[in-house]
Parts: C-alpha cells; structure tokens; sequence
C-alpha cells in the first residue's frame, strides 16, 4: 500500500515508572491535567521507543514477555559489517532512515531546546539512574545505529529489512528472526544508496551534532561529531530524497533538511562555512506550509537558523527578501486558524494519515516559536499577522489534552495511558503474540504491554473506527511508530518544564560502566491471563542466564509474583502495593530467594495499581494493572 504518511504498523509500550500518585479519575473523563499527569505521559511517551528498540539493545516488550527470546535480527548485516541495533520504524520492523532519522532529530531537539523537562528516572536498561537523561538513552540506540549506516564515506544504508516479507505474519520480532528470509527471518535484506538519500543522510547528521552537544560521555560525544560532519559531505553530494517502496514517499523539497544539518554544525564546530551554506540553501525558498513529519523539518530549521542569525531572510540579494521568522511564525499561525473546537487544525492538513502526529508537529512548532518570542530574538507581528507567544503555548496545551483524552472520544490516544487501553494500536511486540492471529482475533485480543504509543488518529474529525486491522481505515487511524511518538513528546516538553523542571544532568560519563546489574523495570507488564500460548512457549536457556540481575514482576488479582535474581533479592526487602487514590492494599517482606509469590487472601478487583518495593537499594514504584 503507498502511502505519503506512515502506512505501516506502530508501536506500543508500557505504563511508565511512578515517583509520585495520581488522582483517581478515569482518563476518559479527564478535561483537565495534573503536573503527574503530564510527567507520566512522558515516561509512557519516552519508553515507548525502548518498545522500538532492534537487537541485542534490551527492548523491554520482548525481554518482558515471557514467551519470546530477548532479541531480535542480529543477522543484519551489510557485506559482513553489523548493522544491527536502532529502532523498528513502527509496529512492525523494518528500519528506515526516513522516520529513524527525523524522530532522532525531534527528541534531541526538544532536550537541546527544555532540558529541564527530562529526567534521568532509570538507566538505559531500565535499572536505577545512570547520570544521563532517558531521553539521551533512548535516542542513543538510533544514534549508534547511525554510526554504522555508513560503512564507508560513499555508501548509506538506509533500510533493513522487506516490508513485503516482514508483513507476512503477525509475531513478535524476536520470533520473527528465527523465520524464514521471506517472512521476515534472518538474514535480512539491507538496501544501500551511493547517490541519493542526501535529506535522510542529513537528519542523521544533526541528530548526531546535537548528541555531540550534549551527550556527557566525551568520548562518544566526539565519536558523533566527527561522524557529523563526515555524513554532511556524502549529504550536500548526494543531496534528493530517497524512498522506501511501498512505504515511505518523501516531498521533492530538502532544502529544510540540508539546512537545519548546516546551522547544526555551524553551532558544533563554530566553522562559518556551514552558517553561509545553511543561508545559501534557503535562498529563495518559502515557508513549508505544513506541520513537522518525516519529510519536513523546517520550523526546526527554522528556529534553529533565526537563533543563529536573527535577521535571516529568504534573499539575501533583494529589497524584496522575506525574514524567516515570518516562516515559522505564518506555519504556527496557519495550524492556530485552521484549528476546530478539539483544537486539532483540521482545516490545514492536507493529509489524513495519523492526523495525530502531525497535530503533534505543528503543536511542536508552536512551541518554538513561542521560545524565540519569549527570549526576544524575534517579535509577534509579520507578514501573516500578530501570533502571540501565548496563543501559541495555548494551541500547544490543547492539542497535548487531547492526546490525554480530552477528546471527542473521551478516551486517550496515548496507548495505555492510565491503565486505559480503549483505543487500539497496531504493534506486535505490544501486543506480545506469535501465533500469527487473523484479523478478527487481532482487533479483539487484548495488549500484552500498554505501550505509551501515539496512535494514528481520527481518519476525519469525529471518526475513528478503532481497529487493529481489517481494510478501510484502519491503518490511518491506529498505526503509530517513532515519527509519532518524538514530536508528541516533544510538544509535552514546554508544558513540563514550565510545571516541573527537572535537574540538568551534567555529569561526564566518560568511562564509566553501567552498574545497574541489568535490572529491569517491568512497569505497565499486564495480566496475561486468556493470551494464547506461544509457538516460542519458554526463553532459551542462554537467554534466560542472561538476565542474570533483573527485576520482573507480575500482579494480578490473586498474587504478586516477583522476581529479583542477582543476590540478596537485588536489594529489595519489602514490597508494598497501593491503589491510585494512595491507599495500601498489601504489604510483605520479601525473603532471601530469587523468586517470590504473594498470595492475597481478598482477591484485587481490576484497576491500575502501584508496586513498590523497598530495602538496601533504594526505593522503586512500578505500575501495573489487574485486568
């Protein structure tokens, strides 16, 4: 099926990590949101992309699900060089420069722009804080696949995998590796370019020169900026789209690309030939005219070049130039105007796949521009009118609201959020089968994990059909995937560093070691009672060894079962279980063995419920839900 805008599966992650309790109100009642409502939409929205996680990179939704192997695709491979790792683009898993390369763009940009709105709440494996924020270790598994997309300086991988053969069957991508080449096994098909491909070659590099920014390992940190500025070479040479047949189209125009690379390595390397090229390429251009997607970067670019050289126009050469700043300004007000009353802008799209990832780019896009508006480098009035800085945040909130639930459809379109999981999503991993299920079982069984996904959307204002699958719209609507997820979070980032900012992690890394032990938060695991068994029914054994120091746990109605191998039950020596409103259900020491069973003698009635657990280590509260 072609599709300008992500036609392919989506992702889906689990209910995130608590430090603190919220309300209990239904979410699909919810018109207003709390500071902890907002803080747990963006743990949900940040660990989905460990949900997205290839190889042998701890993707929580295959090492938590007790039916499937922990990895996945380890043969992918380019003429023997390993180019395994990365993310899945969306529920399926294939990898694409296209979407990899932009959300890699939008999350660095959003902690390079709020820092204070990220967290270091776990290590990149899910264990205790690392000293880096988790949204540096998440975009790190896309930027260490970044620097292996290029063997050599003349040759750029930008897809691995078939969507055709990956489509096949509906299983895990843990299963699926162990599949045949032409239903998705290994080894995979590894598509290359030597000519093209320059745009998404250049999303790769500033996501790299914004990692090179901020990442405080300075070892890795220079590793990423001189791949920078050795990809912008084979960009600027190779400078059109490259597509992914069947999949991914991009517009002709990479102008936005090219340039928002060229000012990001102008602010690296402080060399002023990329600041004269960045304005050479946007030349007798014109503002984008449509919201932040895979294939149109340019009110980053924008916010970026008129941060750099405020007075930036489109001609440096005539009385009749244009400013930038009314380009960003003319798109933010566009997406303002165009909105109804649930705030999406309707009436500016002029696409309908995941109307909700591009209310999320354009919700973005307002929000930077209301930073340059906040910071003085730019005024409120242009060629499009007056926008104000507040008009802007506004048009931000309500569509961050919407996703929440504040909706037409009085349900959240974060999947799982709150332990509310009415609207489906198209992702295997989430959904945790390898059965290959038909349609009718797919839009019917429930999730394994809630995902914290960012689903599609309405296909038109006020209708969304909410299947998995099954023809018509379905793919429109309930797909989500990287490109969905990164500018969502990014919108989200103003609104909570505003409400809450968090501690800038500054500290250098350099060397040091991850002492977490492997331990893994297994936050939002539901009940899998009904699942079907798997054609995969255990781990294998090496597997199993390998989470040698993890924590899982698994609450349903009748017990809590914990297990916390890597001695002395991984420092925990107490475990208690709350409801939503702070009230303690149950509470019992845990004793000195690797595995532990609660029983309850009053069965847990269904509801989303928090776990924490206590001792030697420190404290961590875990959510789950009993179904």
């Amino acid at each position: 099926m072609s599709k300008k805008y992500a036609p392919i599966s989506k992702a889906v992650t689990l209910l995130m990590v608590l430090t603190c309790l919220f309300a209990a109100s239904p979410a699909g009642a919810q018109t207003k949101f709390t500071t902890a409502d907002y803080n747990l939409a963006m743990r949900m929205a940040l660990k989905f992309f460990g949900g997205q996680r290839c190889g042998d990179t701890h993707n929580w939704m295959l090492v938590d699900n007790p039916n499937t192997g922990n990895t996945c695709h380890l043969g992918d491979k380019y003429k023997g060089q390993d180019v395994t790792g990365g993310w899945h683009d969306c529920g399926d898993h294939i990898k694409v420069a296209p979407t990899m390369g932009y959300a890699a763009v939008a999350l660095l940009t959003a902690y390079d722009v709020w820092p204070k709105a990220f967290e270091d709440d776990h290590s990149q494996t899910y264990g205790p804080p690392n000293g880096i924020a988790d949204v540096l270790d998440e975009v790190k598994i896309a930027t260490d696949f970044f620097l292996k997309s290029f063997p050599d300086e003349k040759t750029f991988v930008y897809y691995v995998g078939d969507g055709g053969y990956d489509h096949t069957e509906w299983v895990t991508s843990a299963f699926q590796s162990t599949r045949p080449v032409e239903k998705g096994g290994d080894p995979r098909p590894v598509s290359v370019s030597t000519d093209k491909g320059g745009a998404q070659a250049a999303n790769y590099a500033s996501a790299l020169a914004l990692m090179a920014m901020h990442y405080p390992d300075k070892k890795y940190a220079a590793q990423c900026s001189t791949a920078a500025v050795s990809i912008h070479k084979f960009a600027r040479k190779n400078p059109d789209n490259i597509n992914i047949p069947g999949f991914y189209d991009p517009t002709f125009e990479v102008s936005d690309e090219h340039g928002l690379m060229c000012i990001l390595l102008y602010r690296l390397t402080g060399a002023e030939t990329y600041k004269d090229e960045a304005i050479d390429i946007i030349q007798n251009k014109w503002e984008s005219n449509y919201p932040l997607a895979f294939d149109t970067v340019a009110d980053i670019l924008y916010y970026y070049l008129i941060k750099a050289i405020p007075n930036a126009t489109n001609d440096k050469n005539s009385q009749y130039c244009v400013p930038i700043h009314d380009f960003i300004r003319k798109n933010v007000q566009s997406g303002i105007s165009g909105a109804t009353g649930n705030g999406i802008p309707w009436n500016w799209f002029r696409s309908t796949w995941g109307t909700n990832k591009l209310a999320s780019g354009s919700a973005f896009a307002a929000v930077l521009y209301a930073k340059l508006v906040d910071d003085g480098i730019i005024g409120t009035e242009g060629r499009s009118g007056t926008t104000t800085a507040k008009a802007a945040y506004a048009y931000n909130a309500r569509i961050i609201d919407y996703m929440l639930g504040n909706n037409e459809f009085k349900h959240p379109f974060i999947h799982g959020y709150k332990g509310d999981m009415t609207h489906k999503v198209h992702h295997r991993n989430a959904m945790g089968r390898n059965d290959n299920p038909p349609t009718a079982t797919k839009d019917t069984a429930k999730f394994l994990f809630a995902s914290g996904a960012l689903i599609g959307g309405p296909s038109k204002e006020g209708v969304f059909g909410n299947k998995v699958e099954g023809g018509g719209n379905a793919f429109v609507e309930t797909e989500s995937g990287c490109d969905y997820n990164a500018p969502f979070v990014a919108a989200l980032a103003n609104i909570i560093a505003t409400l809450n900012p968090k501690t800038v992690i500054t500290k250098d890394t350099t060397s040091s070691t991850d002492t977490t032990g492997g331990l893994t938060d297994t936050t939002g695991l539901a009940d899998t009672t009904g699942l079907p068994d798997s054609t995969v029914s255990v781990k294998r054994a090496a597997l199993a060894a390998s989470a040698k120091s993890r924590q899982s746990i698994r609450l349903t109605s009748r017990g809590l079962t914990l297990k916390l191998t890597g001695g002395a039950n991984a420092g925990y020596a107490k475990a208690e279980i709350f409801d939503v409103s702070g009230r303690k259900m149950y509470s019992a020491n845990i004793n000195n063995r690797s595995s532990e069973m609660i029983t309850f003698a009053k069965p847990l009635p269904s509801a989303v419920y928090f776990v924490k657990l206590s001792g030697p280590a420190g404290v961590r509260n875990i959510t789950a839900i009993v179904r």
